[in-house]
């Protein structure tokens, strides 16, 4: 059993750097984590408290690093108590992550690699995909969800989400 993820896994305290909200209760959050952003592979989550009033910590997906600015992004949904409190949570405010979790995926070298997720299996194929286009080849990627996306999807332009379009509203 390959257990070289159990090393990486860290307990840090993140300050938020960006919040967004979308449509369909969508919401973006940027955290400041060089060390979350530098360990984190496609495909991995975080365990995050959303506030003092409940212990218990929320899994959710990253859907995108920037090692050079060491940070990481969510896409969560308001679903429950849990999500609506992160909501609530401002610019500026500390969160106690836990994380990376999981083993993520493994890259091959396939040509046309074919990426289907949609609601909570969209961040990890957007994650999978930037590291994918960070290559030689393209990967042909499906999304899917009941609500319109929150970031501009063209592969070509993957990044970070896109705060400044006319959509987002900053908390």
């Amino acid at each position: 059993m390959n257990k070289s993820h159990r090393d990486s896994i860290q307990v840090l305290d993140c300050q938020i750097l960006a919040h967004y909200q979308f449509e369909g209760e969508q919401y973006i959050l940027t955290l400041d984590s060089p060390e979350i952003a530098k360990a984190t592979k496609p495909g991995q989550f975080v365990h995050i408290t959303v506030s003092d009033a409940l212990a218990m910590r929320r899994p959710i997906s990253i859907m995108s690093v920037d090692v050079d600015n060491g940070t990481f992004d969510l896409l969560y949904k308001v679903v429950g108590e849990g999500t609506r409190q992160l909501a609530e949570r401002k610019i500026g405010e500390t969160l106690s992550v836990i994380g990376p979790i999981g083993n993520g995926f493994k890259m091959t070298d396939k040509k046309m690699p074919l990426l289907i997720g949609g609601g909570v299996g969209m961040p990890p194929m957007i994650s999978i995909a930037q590291a994918i286009k960070a290559s030689d080849y393209d990967p042909f990627v499906i999304l899917g969800s009941e609500v319109p996306f929150p970031f501009t999807p063209e592969l070509s332009k993957m990044g970070n989400p896109c705060p400044e379009a006319s959509h987002t509203m900053p908390l």
